[in-house]
């Protein structure tokens, strides 16, 4: 049966009730604008939970690589296989590994503006201005992004013991353990990121 504005304006007034000034067809052209409202404000939700999620996922990964890479460097036998050969190319493609995942993670940090990535992140600055002097003996200074680089010529130039003291400490003590508490960080707001997604 078909239903008309002018039957349920008829049927409005029989029951007392105040008659709509709206037709049904403009009624279902509003529910229909709503509707497309409320899924283009969902299809908004979603983008930003799955950016949120990528972009968690790829600070796990590089904080993860920076705790590798530093606990490497507290390899005693790394240090100990150096002197016996008298060449630091092993130890210094861990420095490398390690300055470039540290750079990425502090990138990343700087990015997801949360206030615990950024207090991760200030950690991390604050691990390294507190070797400054010795970091800067082996050829690693900071920029003022807060980024490492490598002197490679002082680097080689620099005595296995001075490398082991100033690497094998509490630079990569500090920076294996703030590594691990980001990359926990970021694994649990991946996942919360998802649910959003999952919940949407």
């Amino acid at each position: 049966m078909r239903i008309t504005t002018q039957m349920l304006n008829t049927s409005m007034r029989k029951a007392g009730l105040p008659v709509n000034t709206m037709s049904l067809l403009d009624g279902i052209k509003n529910s229909q604008s709503w509707n497309s409202n409320s899924l283009s404000a969902l299809n908004q939700q979603n983008t930003v939970s799955q950016a949120q999620k990528k972009n968690y996922e790829a600070l796990k990964k590089s904080a993860d690589e920076l705790q590798q890479s530093a606990e490497k460097l507290r390899d005693k036998e790394l240090f100990e296989e150096a002197k016996k050969s008298g060449s630091t190319e092993e130890i210094g493609e861990y420095v490398e590994s390690l300055l470039n995942h540290y750079n990425q993670t502090v990138k990343s940090l700087k990015s997801n503006m949360s206030p615990l990535n950024q207090y991760y992140r200030q950690n991390l600055l604050e691990a390294v201005q507190g070797e400054k002097e010795g970091l800067e003996s082996i050829g690693i200074t900071q920029g003022k992004d807060g980024s490492l680089s490598l002197d490679k010529d002082k680097f080689k130039a620099a005595d296995t013991a001075v490398l082991e003291q100033v690497l094998g400490g509490t630079f990569t003590e500090k920076m294996s353990f703030l590594a691990d508490r980001i990359s926990d960080n970021a694994h649990a707001n991946a996942s919360s990121a998802s649910n959003q997604y999952n919940a949407s």
